[in-house]
C-alpha cells in the first residue's frame, strides 16, 4: 500500500467516522443524563434526513435548513422524553431498552407510511466536485462533515465545562439522588439531555444525506454509533469521538485489506478483544461500588 492510497483511505475512513462519532456523542449524552441508553437514536439520523428533505423542497437556503433540522430534533427529544420516556423512567432497564426501540419502530413506520422507501436525495452545502491538493482527493461534503463533527466536539465539551446546565448534567450522572437534593431539577436536565442528542442525531442526518441518499434505512447507523460509543467508553464524551473516527477507519481500510465482505466484521473482532481486557473501554472509567 502506497503512502498516498493510505492517505486517501484515511480521508475517507475520518469522514465516515465523524458521522458514526456524531450518533455515538448522541446516544452518550443522554445515557450519562438519565442512564438511558436510546436504541431510537438510528431512526431520530433518519428523521432528521427526511426533516432537510422536506425543507430543502421548500427552497429554503442551507443555514436555514440547518438551524431548522437542530430545532426539529431537539423539539422531537423534548416530546420523546416528556411522553414516552419520562414515565417509565424508573423502569428495568430492560424495559427501558425495549421501549426506545419501540420509539425507533414507531418513528421508522411513520416515515415509510409518508415518504415510502423510495430513496432520495439532497445535495450537500458545496457541491460535489472534488478538491485536489498534494494528489489527494477531498470531496467538499465530506470536509464540511468533519468541521461539523469538530465544531459539536468542542461545543459540547464547553457545555459540559462551563455552563450551569451541562455542570448539573454532570452531576446528575453521577448521583441523581444526589444532585436532587442539591437543587438541581433533574427533569430538567433529562429534558435537555434529550433535547441536545436529538438535535445531534438530527444533524448526522442532515449531513450524510448527501453522500448516501435518504431512505428509511438510514437508522442502521446506529450500529456503528454503538459500537463507537462502546469502544470510546460510554461514559465519556471525548471517548464516543475516538471510537467512532476508529469505527470509520479501521472499516475503511479493512475493507482494502480483507475486501468488503469481511470489512463489517473487523471493528467487531477487535471491540470483542478490546473489551476482553479493558471492559470500560479505551477512555471509560472503570465503575467502583462500594460493599
Amino acid at each position: 500500500m502506497t503512502l498516498t492510497l493510505a492517505l486517501q483511505l484515511a480521508i475517507a475512513g475520518i469522514s465516515v467516522g465523524s458521522i458514526y462519532a456524531l450518533v455515538a456523542l448522541a446516544i452518550v449524552i443522554p445515557f450519562k443524563a438519565s442512564g438511558v441508553l436510546n436504541f431510537g437514536q438510528g431512526e431520530i439520523v433518519t428523521f432528521g434526513a427526511y426533516a432537510a428533505l422536506v425543507l430543502t423542497q421548500l427552497a429554503l437556503p442551507y443555514p436555514v435548513v440547518l438551524i431548522g433540522v437542530l430545532l426539529l430534533g431537539a423539539m422531537g427529544g423534548i416530546v420523546i422524553e416528556r411522553v414516552l420516556v419520562r414515565p417509565i423512567v424508573k423502569a428495568p432497564e430492560f424495559t427501558l431498552v425495549i421501549a426506545t426501540f419501540a420509539i425507533g419502530l414507531l418513528i421508522k413506520g411513520a416515515i415509510s407510511i409518508h415518504f415510502g422507501d423510495s430513496p432520495n436525495s439532497i445535495d450537500g452545502p458545496f457541491g460535489s466536485d472534488p478538491i485536489v491538493a498534494a494528489g489527494l482527493r477531498f470531496n467538499p461534503t465530506s470536509l464540511w462533515i468533519f468541521a461539523c463533527t469538530v465544531l459539536v466536539t468542542f461545543g459540547v465539551i464547553a457545555f459540559f465545562r462551563y455552563t450551569r446546565l451541562g455542570k448539573a448534567m454532570r452531576a446528575v450522572s453521577v448521583n441523581a439522588d444526589a444532585a436532587r437534593l442539591m437543587g438541581i431539577r433533574v427533569e430538567r436536565v433529562y429534558r435537555w439531555s434529550w433535547a441536545i442528542s436529538t438535535a445531534i442525531g438530527a444533524l448526522a442526518g442532515l449531513l450524510v444525506a448527501p453522500l448516501i441518499g435518504i431512505n428509511p434505512e438510514i437508522g442502521q447507523l446506529i450500529l456503528r454509533g454503538l459500537l463507537g460509543a462502546v469502544l470510546g467508553g460510554f461514559t465519556s464524551v471525548g471517548g464516543a469521538i475516538v471510537g467512532g473516527l476508529a469505527v470509520g477507519l479501521i472499516e475503511t481500510f479493512a475493507g482494502v485489506l480483507v475486501g468488503s465482505t469481511f470489512k463489517n466484521l473487523v471493528p467487531f473482532l477487535l471491540l470483542m478483544a478490546l473489551l476482553v481486557f479493558r471492559p470500560q473501554g479505551l477512555f471509560g472509567a472503570a465503575e467502583i461500588k462500594r460493599v
